[in-house]
């Protein structure tokens, strides 16, 4: 029987554990398995280094490895890192039998925060978001920028019930904390949508669209508020 090939960035905690490092340091050390030339070949391949080209050129390694993996402004794993994780470990799901959990979270209002006080405001009450919720999720779960506006938690091995522990909790928590202290002491609200695999969803495509369909759910309900898909 041919043993499954190590998945990305290795297992569970250890996904947490480079965010971490890179968070801190900038890059991921010598004694964590990593291939950073052999990453940044793979994403040469698909294109993605043509945005950034000129930014690699100029930079040390350590940063090379904090620019190809994270998102800059909130320092979680951006979309192009988070998608390769999330393939992996659907894959490893249907392979095995186990759930697979996606939280899509969008912070209330903060386009409109954006309009009336700035992107740089808007940007800060973004890093508060995803600092706290770096504190809050498990070592298993990995969290990630995915868009724009939405971050995203990938919660392995984990059904929607469980996760939605983790929802209320944020949904609970982060109206409490401030988030930014840019220009004055900012509070937010969040709106958050849960999607599972096999639970309700067959295939990757679907299981994002199904937490942003939760996800607008919750918006639609004023906010403040996360939603489990029903389908």
């Amino acid at each position: 029987m041919v043993q499954d090939q190590e998945p990305l960035f290795a297992r569970e905690g250890l996904f947490r554990q480079k965010l971490n490092q890179l968070r801190k340091t900038g890059h991921i050390p010598q004694n964590i398995k990593s291939d950073s030339q052999s990453r940044l070949r793979e994403l040469e391949q698909g294109g993605y280094l043509d945005k950034v080209k000129s930014t690699l050129e100029h930079a040390d390694p350590k940063e090379m490895e904090r620019i190809t993996l994270l998102d800059r402004t909130t320092e979680l794993y951006n979309h192009s890192t988070i998608m390769r994780i999330l393939g992996d470990e659907f894959k490893r799901s249907r392979r095995y039998k186990h759930d697979c959990t996606v939280l899509m979270l969008l912070i209330d209002g903060l386009y409109g925060i954006q309009q009336s006080a700035g992107a740089e405001v808007s940007d800060n009450i973004l890093k508060g978001v995803s600092d706290f919720l770096m504190k809050e999720v498990r070592d298993v779960d990995i969290p990630a920028r995915y868009s724009a506006e939405q971050l995203l938690v990938v919660c392995p091995e984990t059904n929607a019930d469980g996760v939605a522990v983790l929802a209320e909790r944020l949904r609970s928590k982060i109206p409490l904390q401030r988030v930014s202290d840019a220009g004055q002491n900012w509070h937010v609200t969040v709106s958050i949508g849960i999607a599972s695999y096999p639970q309700n969803v067959e295939t990757l495509d679907d299981l994002l669209l199904e937490a942003e369909n939760a996800l607008n759910a919750s918006i639609d309900r004023g906010g403040n508020a996360y939603t489990i898909s029903q389908r």
